[in-house]
């Protein structure tokens, strides 16, 4: 489409709008005055030369600018990226194999429903398995149509698509376990097919995502949160309900005697329906609230209906490749703010922990233990009231944290909202994207990736020093194999659009603008912009060293980012060490180096800026922060001690969700006075805790470990005779049972070893032989590389003896030493 200067005011489509730092913008006249369009398709101005100053050529402004400009958001407009049908407001979208869509959108405090219609579609590289299916090569309406696309050899060249997807979907497996002489069930268990969920097909094929032109809070958000007397329905009842939306409601349900139970379910119910919120939230709701709820809907005859009128009523599981089920409904999202907090690193999944952390925790927040609400109620029931209210207050800022980047990415990718928090960016947000763009360009895909005798060899990590080093400084390498990939445009040989590249370079520039923005302090939600952005670039070259696993991966294009990568990083760790400093660890992200005694801050800079200065263009060494001392430990395994006292410890070797409270306590501790320099104190720190041990200070929760039942009780049961497990073997012997995937808390009791945590929380009986000697092999040990041997052997002996060759402990010091 290609607009004249007289022509009425229209958006024209896109594609390609900023190329090589111009931006296009399309000039009218309307009753005597300018008008701007942005948008030009630039596909219609073949011939129109890029000028290096302004110039107009007739209604056609081609003007220069800098990418950190406003006018950059135009390109949001561009079909890769942001799909090609724009419509806004769309806020969940249902749909299945029949090949009917339900499209919800809210404008304003409207929400409509659209239904539509749509052609179930899969990818297949032959045509062998569809014998028998009366396909159509000539009329795309048929019931069943073929369209050959092009593409190379063994590319899948083929689109199958079908008015009715199951039919399509029997008749391929049909075919398909003929030829292979075997019942085939999944496409997953074939070659040569891809196809996505119903509603990823449907945007896809419709260009449509979600939330367009809408800002975090404009949907309407609803928590709410169960407090029970049990951790299962099948042992125990709900007793209140919290509920709260983002438009001003809360409310409190309550139910003090089982009788009132099925009342107060059929009350929230009615809530959801009258609020009838775009969105349902909580923490932990689909692994704990959701079962629970139905559990004992189930219990009490009850029928649990989330989704809005137009649609399929109900509330499903959706399996789609988690260890855990999510739960969805129709018309409206379910989201779990645990799937965005496990991918973050953070030392608790907690709410009450990651809401203390991040500082979103309400002023005068009651805090209960999770076994004692229940008994609280009983005597003060209006501080459970608070509290519950408090839980769904916290889900609701935890979510605008958390969630916000996950709200952006729905913008982008033709994914469901619910899928974001725990799809990986890879191949959850950049494959379905770039499937999107050659759906709709009508390109094949690209055919399986070859074997390759040899794995990736990923990105490279090399150790320096271990020990503990003084004045430490990080440098950052920003980005750099999404610079290398963009600077030396290394994409996917399969790829012969370039979309890959294309998503690439305009997710950068977007993101670019988008830091800006908030720089500038500009309204609007840049920072999850951004961050979205972020997530999608840094995805591409694991993408593309995904192997067989990605559809457009390429082994060898990873080969070579990863080696250029390698190349880069060297060249920082030369220029580092010809500075004079002592380098600790190095990757692909930064370097940690131990500058000499005497160096302030501005001397450090200085030294980055003097290493950046001689790297690739798109690749920068930025200053990353300074610490009074490090612990190397082992790679990506380390504790740093920051110039404000603050102890941060990173990788498993520091910190486990199966530490032990007074192991990690100890570990902090010990970890801190030894950074500061203090043998003395991580002595005294030692014999304080093996001391408390034995005279049974501590309580067995403050001895408990965690550990996740990853075998159901007919799954164990199978394999017990083979080996028997200490979590398993606990709870057969205490009498109770377990479901898959659940938590549990042990501890080891002297008589009877492993047992529940829940048999005597608040006891003494724990085996103080037994967790004396893992504080030595679990805890202790992380320390040994920071000290000299004998000295370890000397500060961490049991007992009050003195060996014959000790020193003074006031002479013993942390050291260091150079590995490789």
């Amino acid at each position: 489409m290609t607009a004249k200067l007289n022509d009425p005011l229209v958006r024209v489509p896109w594609h390609g709008f900023i190329q090589d730092g111009f931006q296009v913008i399309y000039k009218l006249r309307r009753n005597g005055r300018h008008r701007t369009i942005t948008g030009l398709h630039l596909a219609a101005l073949p011939l129109i030369p890029m000028p290096k100053k302004k110039a107009a050529l007739g209604g056609l402004m081609v003007k220069r600018i800098p990418w950190y400009s406003r006018e950059v958001k135009s390109m949001q407009a561009d079909p890769w990226l942001f799909g090609h049908d724009p419509l806004p407001g769309i806020v969940s979208v249902y749909a299945n194999l029949t090949g009917q869509a339900w499209v919800w959108r809210r404008e304003g405090e409207q929400v409509h429903c659209e239904q539509a219609r749509f052609r179930s579609w899969v990818f297949a590289w032959d045509l062998e398995d569809t014998q028998g299916l009366p396909l159509s090569w000539d009329d795309p309406a048929a019931p069943f149509h073929v369209q050959q696309r092009r593409g190379p050899l063994g590319s899948l060249k083929y689109l199958l698509t079908a008015t009715d997807g199951r039919e399509l979907r029997r008749r391929l497996l049909a075919g398909a376990s003929r030829r292979l002489k075997q019942p085939v069930t999944s496409f997953h268990d074939l070659n040569g097919y891809y196809t996505l969920s119903p509603v990823e097909q449907y945007l896809c094929q419709s260009g449509r995502t979600s939330f367009g032109g809408m800002q975090f809070d404009d949907p309407v958000r609803l928590q709410f949160d169960l407090e029970t007397t049990s951790l299962t329905p099948q042992e125990g009842r709900i007793f209140m309900i919290a509920v709260r939306d983002n438009r001003g409601f809360e409310a409190v349900l309550e139910a003090p005697t089982a009788a009132e139970e099925a009342g107060m379910i059929r009350d929230l119910l009615r809530i959801i329906a009258e609020r009838d919120p775009d969105i349902i939230e909580n923490h932990n709701i689909c692994a704990f609230d959701l079962p629970f709820l139905l559990g004992r809907a189930e219990v009490l005859g009850l029928r649990v209906n989330l989704s809005r009128p137009e649609g399929p009523p109900g509330v499903w599981k959706v399996n789609d490749g988690r260890t855990s089920p999510h739960w969805a409904c129709a018309g409206r999202e379910i989201l779990d703010t645990i799937d965005a907090v496990r991918r973050m690193d953070l030392p608790s999944q907690s709410l009450k922990v990651v809401s203390q952390l991040f500082g979103i925790a309400p002023a005068g927040r009651v805090y209960l233990e999770g076994e004692k609400i229940a008994q609280t109620y009983l005597e003060h029931p209006e501080t459970v009231r608070r509290y519950a209210l408090q839980d769904v207050e916290e889900v609701d800022a935890l979510a605008k944290r958390v969630l916000a980047s996950s709200f952006a990415l729905a913008k982008m990718t033709p994914r469901p909202y619910h899928r974001l928090p725990y799809a990986g960016p890879a191949m959850g947000v950049l494959e379905p994207m770039l499937v999107r763009a050659y759906l709709h360009s009508e390109v094949a895909l690209p055919a399986e990736q070859p074997r390759h005798a040899e794995p990736h060899s990923g990105g490279h990590v090399q150790l320096f020093a271990e020990g503990v080093l003084p004045r430490v400084v990080k440098a950052d390498i920003a980005s750099m194999y999404p610079s290398l990939i963009r600077t030396e445009k290394i994409g996917p040989k399969s790829d012969p659009l370039g979309v890959f590249l294309h998503l690439m370079d305009r997710l950068t520039l977007m993101r670019l603008e988008h830091k800006a923005a908030m720089r500038r302090g500009e309204p609007g939600e840049h920072d999850a912009m951004q961050s979205a952005m972020k997530l999608i670039v840094n995805a591409g070259y694991g993408y593309l060293g995904a192997g067989r696993m990605a559809l457009f991966g390429d082994r060898e294009a990873a080969d070579r980012v990863t080696t250029r990568g390698r190349e880069v990083l060297g060249q920082v760790v030369g220029g580092l060490q010809a500075g004079g400093v002592t380098l600790i660890e190095a990757d692909t992200d930064g370097v940690y180096f131990s500058v000499p005694e005497g160096w302030d801050e501005a001397k450090e800079r200085e030294l980055i800026a003097q290493v950046d200065a001689t790297l690739p263009e798109g690749v920068s060494l930025e200053f990353d922060g300074r610490w009074v001392a490090m612990l190397s430990h082992e790679i990506k395994n380390y504790a740093l001690l920051g110039y404000d006292g603050k102890l941060q410890l990173r990788g498993a070797a520091f910190d486990t969700v199966r530490s032990e409270p007074y192991g990690k306590k100890f570990l902090e501790q010990a970890v801190k006075a030894l950074l500061q320099g203090d043998v003395v104190r991580v002595h005294d720190i030692y014999q304080r805790t093996l001391d408390t041990l034995l005279k049974r200070t501590l309580t067995n929760r403050e001895v408990a470990t965690r550990v996740r039942l990853t075998k159901s009780p007919e799954d164990y049961a199978r394999t017990r005779p083979q080996r028997k497990e200490s979590q398993y073997e606990a709870l057969l012997n205490a009498g109770q049972s377990w479901r898959q995937g659940e938590r549990l808390y042990l501890y080891r009791q002297q008589e009877r070893g492993w047992l529940p945590l829940d048999l005597n929380p608040e006891g003494h009986d724990y085996d103080v032989r037994a967790y004396q000697q893992n504080l030595y092999n679990a805890y202790a040990t992380r320390l040994r590389k920071g000290l000299a041997a004998e000295d370890f052997e000397q500060v961490f002996r049991q007992g009050s003896g003195q060996g014959l060759f000790d020193r003074p402990f006031t002479s013993l010091h942390p050291v260091f030493r150079t590995v490789g």
